[in-house]
């Protein structure tokens, strides 16, 4: 199989998904990337996503309400650090919106010219229907002409089978100084060293997200696209806690987010708030957290 990015012949290895599937993972040594040779584009137009990625991995599927009061709450992180309030007149195009919690806020916010692409056909419908904002199964549904300022994709990248190509037809309907944002998980997750067991390296790979770049796959995509400006960072989402459920249990916590936890953080609060007398005895006792935590992380 010829590597999706480099275009180099890249070996496969038998993996497990986290729903329990046997299957092959193409990797590719020349620029750290793994890969599946299928096309998601089926199951996740048919709104099957959530039964691989939660209910097959042993989580609960949340309903509408739970799962867009936990986008929103996510989504302001992302509106707060990416946007500001002299951009509301900008054109905004969101990828893999699922049912537009980021969008919704934009619009609560009085952003006017906001869009959305999202292939599941009940959330894009809902958006449509329901929030009132446009949004397309594909870009070339969008209005031909219809250039963006800022493009998201917000842990949707690695389920398009053809990333250099799409990334490709952003830059395409991206102004002369717009910019592309893009989170997506990192190949090299530290956990799949640190967990004594196959148990979390299985649960890493879901069947439709076909992508697992790392930061030299991302670099050798902006190169390859002759991509000059832009900036990488890595960061570590989820917490000591997750680390201390997969030590102990073996299997994956309840967030409530995608790709991060702030169970530490409502921890601290819990001990900041708590009636005791003890307050230089809790302050001791928060830091100490922090301070794990953010070393954790680091």
């Amino acid at each position: 199989m010829i590597c999706k990015i480099c275009k180099f012949k890249s070996k496969k290895k038998v993996i497990f998904t986290r729903s329990g599937e046997k299957t092959h993972i193409y990797f590719c040594k020349g620029c750290d990337f793994e890969f599946f040779s299928h096309d998601p584009k089926k199951k996740l137009s048919s709104n099957k996503l959530n039964i691989s990625r939660l209910k097959k991995a042993g989580l609960k599927v949340p309903t509408l309400n739970e799962d867009f009061k936990n986008g929103t709450f996510q989504s302001r992180i992302y509106v707060q650090k990416y946007l500001k309030n002299n951009e509301k007149i900008k054109n905004i195009l969101e990828i893999g919106c699922s049912y537009g919690y980021f969008l919704n806020l934009l619009k609560k916010n009085k952003f006017k010219n906001i869009y959305g692409v999202e292939i599941n056909q009940t959330c894009k419908n809902y958006i449509n229907q329901k929030l009132k904002i446009p949004c397309y199964s594909n870009i070339k549904e969008i209005k031909k002409g219809t250039m963006f300022d800022k493009i998201f994709l917000f842990y949707s990248f690695e389920y398009i089978y053809d990333p250099q190509e799409y990334l490709k037809k952003l830059h395409s309907i991206l102004k002369k100084n717009g910019k592309i944002y893009i989170i997506t998980p990192n190949k090299n997750d530290i956990l799949k060293n640190l967990v004594p067991s196959s148990n979390f390296k299985n649960f890493f790979y879901d069947i439709n997200s076909v992508n697992y770049f790392s930061t030299l796959s991302l670099k050798t995509l902006a190169q390859n696209l002759k991509i000059k400006k832009y900036t990488l960072e890595t960061y570590q989402g989820y917490t000591l806690a997750n680390l201390f459920q997969w030590f102990l249990n073996q299997k994956p916590i309840k967030s409530n987010l995608v790709g991060e936890d702030i169970i530490i953080d409502n921890l601290m609060n819990d001990i900041k708030s708590s009636n005791s007398k003890m307050k230089s005895l809790e302050r001791k006792i928060n830091f100490l957290i922090k301070s794990a935590n953010d070393r954790y992380k680091k």
